[in-house]
Order: C-alpha cells, then sequence, then structure tokens
C-alpha cells in the first residue's frame, strides 16, 4: 500500500490471510509465544518475557527476501540488540547517562537506515528495545542482554530454517502482489473511459497506484534478480521464476501503453457510443490479471469456470465489428484500443501458460543484463558521512528525533511514579517521519488505533474474568499486529492496544493505571512528534523542482532510444528497459513529493493547477511513450516506421509542453 494512504482492501483479505502476510504473521506470533509459554511452565517468567521479546524484535526486523538476505539480517541484529540491551539497561541507573544514550541511540540507529530497508528496520527495532528496556528497568544488564540475544537467535533461526526449506516464498507472493495491484490499476484506468469522471481526477488517483505498482515492481526485481541460483543457471525451476518475472514486466508495459491521447479518444469514441463497452472491457481484463495474482499466490486454481474469456471475447467482437464500419481518425483509435487489448489477453494467456508450467516456447535466456536492474544501496563509510548535511532528509531527521527523545527521556524521569512514561518514546519512533505529511497521518493513526483499542480492550476486561481466555485474546491482538503491520498502521496499532492491555492487567492487575498511561502518554508522544517537525522541519518542497527535472530528463532518455528504435537503429533491449524503468521511477517520485507537500504547511503558495497540469501531462507522455516503445517493436521496415511519425510528432509536442511547465513550477 502506498506510504501515505494506507488503504486495506477486504474484499481481497484471503490473498493476504493465504500469502505471505497471513503466514508470516502466524510464524510471528508461534515464535513469540512459544518460547514464553514453555518458560512459564516451568516457572521462569522473567526470562519468556525476555525472549518473547527479543523474538517480537527481531521478527519486526525480517523483511521479505531470499537466503542471503535472512542471513545477513541475523548476523547483525543478534550482537546489535544483544549490546543494545546491555548498553540501556546498564546506563538506566544514572539519569544523565540514560538521556544521553537515548539521544545518541535515536540518531545512530535513524541513520543506518541510508543502508536500506532492512538496516531501517533494524534501527527502528533497536529504538524500541531501547524504550521497552527503560520501562522494564532489568536489575541484571547482562542477563537481560544474553536473553534478549537469545530471543532473536531463536526468531532468526526459525526464519532462516524456513528460506532454506521455502527458498522462492518471498518472490511467489511478490509477483502474486505485483499482479494483484496492477489489477487495481486496470480498474483505474477504466476512469479514463468514463465521460463524467474528469481526466484530472483520474489522473491524480493514477499517480498513486503507479507509485504503488512501481515499488511492487522494482520488489520483484530485487528477489528475482539478486538470487544467483536463478540467474545463472539454465535448469527448469530457474525458468520458470524468470518467466514470472519477465511476465509482471511485459505486463505491466502493455497496460502502461497508450497509442492516443485519453482526450483524444474521448472527443472521438464518444460519439460511437463504444466507450461503455471499452470500459467494461477494461474492468473484465483487470479481474483476469486479479486471478493471475491468486494463480501465483497459489490460492486459486483458475480454470475456464473462473475466467471471463467468454465475456472479453463478447466485446472484443462487437468492437472489432464496430470498428469494420469506420475509417479516417475514429478508425485509428479504436482499432489501436483493440490492438492494445489483443496484446493484454495474449500476454495474459502467456503468464498463465507458465503458471501452469505448459509454456515451452518462450525462451528467456540472454536476453537481459539481469546485474543492471538491481537498486543497490549505499555502502560503506563514506556514504554515511556524505549524508551529514541539511541537505539530506535523514540527517535533520535524526537529529530531530534525538532532540525529541532526550525531551521524552526527561519527562520520564521528572514522573518517576508513572510507570508507563516509556509510552512516550515509543510512540515518538513509531510516529515521527522525517516528512510533515507522513508524520500527520501517523499520528493520526495511531491516536484513532489506541482510543479504539482502549476502548475494545476494556470492554473486552469488562465482560470477561478467565485469565486463559484474555491471554488467548491478546494472542490473537498479536497475530493481528503482525498481520496488519505491513498494510494499514491504524489497524494494527488497534489490534496490539487490546493486547497489551490485556497482558499487562493479567500481570500487574492495574487496569485504570494502564488505560489512563496508555492514552495519556501516547498523546504527549503525538505532540512531540508533530512539534519536532517544527523545530527541524524536512521540507519535500525543497526537492520538488528537482524532481520535476528528473521527470523531464528520464523521459528525454527514454524518449530518444525509443525514436533510435522506431529509425531502425540497432537499440540494446537492456537499454530501453531500463530506460523505461528510470522514467517509471522519475515519476513515480515526483508523485509521491506532490502528496507530501500538499500536506505540509505552506503548501498554498504552490501554483496547484500547474502542478496538476504537469503531473498528469507526464502521466499522458509516458503513456504514450511506451505504447511508441511497443510499436516500435514491430517495425521492420522503412514504412512501418513513416506510418508512426504523426504519434512520434505528438509526442515530441508534448515532451516540449512538459519541458516547458517544469520550468515554470
Amino acid at each position: 500500500m502506498s506510504k501515505s494512504k494506507q488503504k486495506f482492501d477486504f474484499q481481497h483479505i484471503h490473498l493476504f490471510l493465504l500469502g505471505e502476510h497471513g503466514g508470516d504473521a502466524l510464524r510471528n506470533t508461534l515464535a513469540v509465544i512459544l518460547p514464553g509459554l514453555i518458560l512459564f511452565y516451568f516457572g521462569f517468567l522473567d526470562q519468556a518475557i525476555m525472549i518473547g521479546l527479543g523474538a517480537l524484535f527481531a521478527a519486526l526486523t525480517d523483511l521479505p527476501g531470499n537466503r542471503k538476505d535472512k542471513v545477513r539480517s541475523s548476523l547483525w541484529t543478534i550482537p546489535l540488540f544483544g549490546i543494545t540491551a546491555f548498553i540501556t539497561a546498564s546506563a538506566i541507573a544514572i539519569p544523565i547517562v540514560l538521556i544521553l544514550w537515548l539521544m545518541m541511540a535515536a540518531f545512530v540507529f535513524t541513520m543506518i537506515s541510508i543502508y536500506g530497508g532492512r538496516f531501517a528496520a533494524m534501527g527502528l527495532m533497536g529504538l524500541i528495545l531501547v524504550t521497552f528496556t527503560v520501562g522494564l528497568w532489568p536489575a541484571d544488564p547482562l542477563t537481560y542482554a544474553l536473553y534478549i540475544a537469545l530471543g532473536v537467535f531463536w526468531y532468526f533461526l526459525i526464519s532462516v530454517l524456513q528460506v532454506l526449506l521455502f527458498p522462492y516464498r518471498s518472490l511467489r507472493y511478490a509477483i502474486a502482489d505485483s499482479f494483484y495491484r496492477m489489477a487495481v490499476m486496470l480498474k483505474n484506468k477504466a476512469q479514463f473511459y468514463d465521460e463524467n469522471v474528469p481526466l484530472e481526477k483520474a489522473y491524480k488517483e493514477l499517480g498513486a497506484l503507479h507509485l504503488q505498482v512501481s515499488e511492487q515492481q522494482e520488489n520483484v526485481r530485487n528477489l528475482l534478480l539478486r538470487e544467483k541460483r536463478l540467474t545463472n543457471s539454465s535448469s527448469d525451476i530457474s525458468e520458470y521464476w524468470i518467466k514470472q518475472g519477465v511476465g509482471v514486466t511485459d505486463l505491466y508495459e502493455l497496460l502502461a501503453a497508450l497509442d492516443h491521447d485519453y482526450d483524444s479518444i474521448r472527443k472521438l469514441l464518444a460519439p460511437l457510443r463504444v466507450l461503455e463497452s471499452i470500459r467494461a472491457l477494461i474492468l473484465l481484463l483487470s479481474e483476469e490479471v486479479d486471478f493471475l495474482s491468486r494463480e501465483s499466490a497459489g490460492n486459486l486454481p483458475v480454470t475456464k469456470r473462473h475466467t471471463k474469456e467468454a465475456e472479453i471475447a463478447q466485446i472484443m467482437r462487437k468492437l472489432s465489428a464496430e470498428f469494420e464500419t469506420l475509417s479516417g481518425e475514429e478508425a485509428q483509435v479504436l482499432g489501436a484500443t483493440i490492438r492494445n487489448s489483443r496484446s493484454i489477453i495474449a500476454c495474459i494467456g502467456r503468464i498463465r501458460l507458465v503458471l501452469n508450467r505448459q509454456d515451452t516456447q518462450q525462451s528467456v535466456y540472454g536476453q537481459y543484463s539481469y546485474s543492471r536492474y538491481i537498486a543497490r544501496a549505499p555502502r560503506g563509510v563514506s556514504a554515511l558521512r556524505n549524508q551529514f548535511s541539511f541537505r539530506t532528509a535523514v540527517f535533520p531527521f535524526a537529529l530531530r528525533l534525538a532532540l525529541m527523545f532526550g525531551i521524552g527521556g526527561s519527562i520520564g524521569l521528572l514522573l518517576p511514579e508513572y510507570h508507563y512514561t516509556y509510552w512516550i518514546l515509543i510512540t515518538l519512533v513509531v510516529v515521527a517521519r522525517p516528512g510533515f505529511a507522513n508524520t500527520n497521518i501517523r499520528n493520526a493513526q495511531r491516536i484513532i488505533g489506541t482510543l479504539v483499542g482502549v476502548l475494545l480492550g476494556s470492554l473486552l476486561l469488562l465482560l470477561i474474568s478467565s485469565p486463559v481466555v484474555l491471554l488467548l485474546l491478546a494472542v490473537c491482538g498479536l497475530f493481528g499486529f503482525f498481520f496488519f503491520n505491513r498494510i494499514n498502521y491504524m489497524l494494527s496499532v488497534l489490534c496490539l492496544t487490546p493486547g497489551i492491555i490485556i497482558a499487562l492487567h493479567v500481570y500487574e492487575g492495574n487496569m485504570v493505571d494502564i488505560l489512563g498511561s496508555r492514552i495519556v502518554f501516547t498523546l504527549i508522544g503525538s505532540l512531540l512528534a508533530l512539534a519536532g517537525w517544527f523545530f527541524i522541519p524536512v521540507r519535500q518542497s525543497k526537492s520538488l523542482k528537482k524532481l520535476a527535472a528528473d521527470v523531464v530528463d528520464r523521459a528525454e532518455e527514454y524518449r530518444e532510444l525509443v525514436q533510435q528504435k522506431i529509425s531502425c537503429v540497432d537499440v540494446d533491449a537492456n537499454d530501453l528497459r531500463l530506460a523505461r524503468k528510470m522514467a517509471h521511477g522519475a515519476l513515480a517520485a515526483f508523485s509521491s513529493a506532490m502528496d507530501q507537500v500538499r500536506r505540509e504547511p505552506g503548501a498554498k503558495r504552490w501554483n496547484w493547477r500547474r502542478l496538476y497540469t504537469f503531473h498528469s501531462l507526464a502521466y499522458r507522455a509516458n503513456s504514450l511513450m511506451i505504447g511508441l516503445s511497443v510499436a516500435a517493436a514491430e517495425v521492420g521496415n522503412e514504412q512501418d516506421a513513416m506510418a508512426l511519425l504523426p504519434r512520434t510528432a505528438f509526442v515530441d509536442a508534448l515532451h516540449a509542453d512538459l519541458m516547458k511547465l517544469s520550468t515554470e513550477l
């Protein structure tokens, strides 16, 4: 889901329950509670809590990945969390040392996020470990640290064993998720054929979806192309996964491609009364892509009974019959729509053959320069040193969080009688983000999730007295937290809050203090996180013009390669694919930044009509360029190239307008 708007589609909940989210949530829940249950049975309650916490923190650092990712994560996380637990537990006895350590930990653990998603997760959970340690106040730092490290080791033992037994699990679900997101994007594109929907509104929604699809495509590429046992092999299993990856890329190209501008499509096809049929066709195709998602995840064996092939064929016959009666521009536009639809249908068919292991025609070896597609995280001390500047986003955010940790920790020391002041620090960790918009959204999600969770937890405690039943409900809350953690933060907080309240009530029995502290200290942490942005802001608006220039530059590079291809110049297929990838990435980055800027204080000073015009124009140019790229692959002679000249000229004009607009932002 997008970072700014985390919406959960309950119509597809089975994809998550039966997919990687559900499996990981169950694994993580069992990894956390099993050692605790065993130790608790033998009377070792404190040890059960510490090992369970270690497993919990480790589980939240464990992002989807291959074998090397999991092993590297374990080798970093086990010693890092053990040392962090020891230092924090040792510093608690001396208030000034504790405050300094809190500030240093906040700064360092934030800065290491530059090394990629795994280190970012490691840093985030390292900070949460620090805050929990302050709340637990362990008497023996060394014993505490060893048990935390043991819990981390226990979790990664399970995780590494799982990835050894099921090496391509993350890749399978990443491909399934990519198909699912493309199906959602295709549903959005149906709006472009509805005259009642303003084009600007449709482009805005497409921008948010494009960001999600682009991120998931990158995820598939990283999981597939970093697996050397796939890319350096010619085995059947290697061919199967590479063909799936190619299918994801090819389908996305076709779904994003356009032969004509939507303005022209509406003007020319509306009088023919075929827009409704095209919209129905697109919605049916989106269902077909959704079926691919279910098939690739292993949740649904798709048969003729499930597919929409008959309905699609019926609409295609109707459109083809209409096309036979036309001439001129109307025929060109409708013909292009029919041709693109047939290409999408054929691509879906090829993907389905691969999924059913019936594809014997397609050859993929020798077509891709795999290493060029991988986005590599920075490495080494020099990469970290280069971030020590207020021109970057991570350095001022690290300073801000360090300052907020110092203030939050001081509040806790000033209120020693309040046992749960460490919830201020936890709220700071999970709510504070570099940008104002994400911080504000996280704040709202945490406050709403906490308030609703407190209400739910209170009702459960009032209605149920059995400790066993209450603890089972707490375990269900833990599962819900793990399940929704990467999908919807508010729902994850809503699930976790009753679990925490129930567990603390069973352990300590002070319900009123627990409920009041949870609400009050969560609100204090949320206010600190929001105030911190005004003190040390990270404004996305500073980079917006540069990102707009990147959109133009990457589009220009892509356009030049496509024109060379049309002119029958020998263009490396990898260069063309990479140019398309870079153009998509630049557009997605601009979309994300624009959404952030729109929510920042002072956003009104921007000319938003001009920004949205640039945004929609960039998408139009990109889609038409992809359409030209698809057509260029079929150019066989000079006559074919000449036929594309009007489309090339139109894209050139759009690109000129785009360049002019970028200088006026």
